[in-house]
C-alpha cells in the first residue's frame, strides 16, 4: 500500500468551497498519480493514490492541502487494481483513467466505505472508464442519497463527460459520518471498475441561520439574536466586527435565497 503525500498549491475558487474534508482519491501507483493542479470535474488538490487496498483495512486520508483529515477509507468487494494503456488519454487524464480498482461482484459489489466524514452536503464524483474495454459499463451508486444508480463507461473523447467517464451526485452525510459508494451489482458475477472519486463539501446556505432548509422569519430572528450576542455566525462580512454592514450583508443574502 502506498499513499502519496504532497503539498498543495493554490486551490481555485468556485461555487463550492474546499474544506478540510474535501478530498480526491485515485487507484494506481504513486508514480502515475495526477498532479495537485488537476481538478478533473471537481477541485484541484492532492490525490490520495492507493496501489493496493486489502479488504477490511482502514486507511488514512489527506485533504486537498495534503494535511491529514479525520475521514478514513476501507474497501470491501474490490478485488485488484489494474492498469492498461488507453491510447486516447494523455497527461493527468491518463494518470486518473489508465488505472482502476476492479470488482468481479462475487458475491458482493465493489464497496468503498468512508467513515468520520463531517456531516453535511457533498458533491461526490465517481470515475469509471475502463482503460481496456470501451464497452464496459459500471453501475455506480451512493448509499447516502435517494438518486438511482448510474451506468458509466465508454470511449474517451478528450474531455470528461457525464455518463462516459464519471457520474456526479449530491450525498448527505449524517451524524454517523458515513459515506458509502459502490461499483457493480451484488452477486452479479460481472466486472465493474472505479478509477477514483472526488468528495467536495458544499457550502452551507449562510442565511439559513437555524439550518432547517427554509428561509423565513425564524432565520431573521436567529440572526438578530446572534448579532445581539456578537456570535461569530452573525459576522456576515467576516471583518470581526458587528455593525450595519453585517445586517446589510445578511439581508442581501436572505433576499437572494439559497439553492
Amino acid at each position: 500500500m502506498n499513499i502519496r503525500l504532497l503539498s498543495v498549491g493554490a486551490i481555485a475558487t468556485c461555487s463550492t468551497f474546499a474544506t478540510a474534508q474535501s478530498f480526491n482519491v485515485e487507484f494506481g501507483t504513486p508514480e502515475t498519480s495526477p498532479s495537485d493542479t488537476y481538478a478533473a470535474v471537481g477541485l484541484p488538490g492532492l490525490w490520495n493514490t492507493f496501489s493496493s487496498m486489502p479488504n477490511f483495512m482502514r486507511l488514512p486520508l489527506l485533504g486537498l492541502d495534503g494535511e491529514p483529515i479525520a475521514a478514513d477509507i476501507m474497501n470491501i468487494g474490490f478485488d485488484n487494481i489494474e492498469s492498461a494503456e488507453n491510447v486516447s488519454t494523455f497527461g493527468d487524464n491518463e494518470s486518473l483513467l489508465d488505472d482502476c480498482f476492479t470488482s468481479f461482484n462475487d458475491p458482493i459489489d465493489g464497496c468503498i466505505f468512508l467513515r468520520f466524514v463531517e456531516p453535511g452536503e457533498y458533491q461526490v464524483i465517481m470515475y469509471a472508464l475502463a482503460p481496456d474495454d470501451d464497452s464496459l459499463l459500471s453501475r455506480l451508486r451512493i448509499d447516502q442519497n435517494e438518486e438511482e444508480p448510474e451506468f458509466v463507461g465508454g470511449q474517451w473523447v478528450g474531455v470528461h463527460q457525464d455518463g462516459m467517464s464519471y457520474m456526479s451526485q449530491i450525498a448527505t452525510v449524517g451524524s454517523d459520518g458515513r459515506l458509502d459508494i459502490h461499483s457493480g451489482l451484488p452477486s452479479g458475477n460481472l466486472r465493474s471498475i472505479l478509477n477514483g472519486f472526488q468528495v467536495v463539501q458544499l457550502a452551507p446556505c449562510q442565511p439559513d441561520m437555524n439550518n432547517d432548509g427554509d428561509l423565513n422569519f425564524f432565520d431573521v430572528s436567529a440572526f438578530l439574536a446572534a448579532f445581539g450576542s456578537q456570535d461569530q455566525s452573525a459576522d456576515f462580512n467576516n471583518d470581526s466586527e458587528f455593525n450595519f454592514f453585517d445586517v446589510s450583508s445578511f439581508l442581501s443574502a436572505f433576499g437572494e435565497g439559497c439553492p
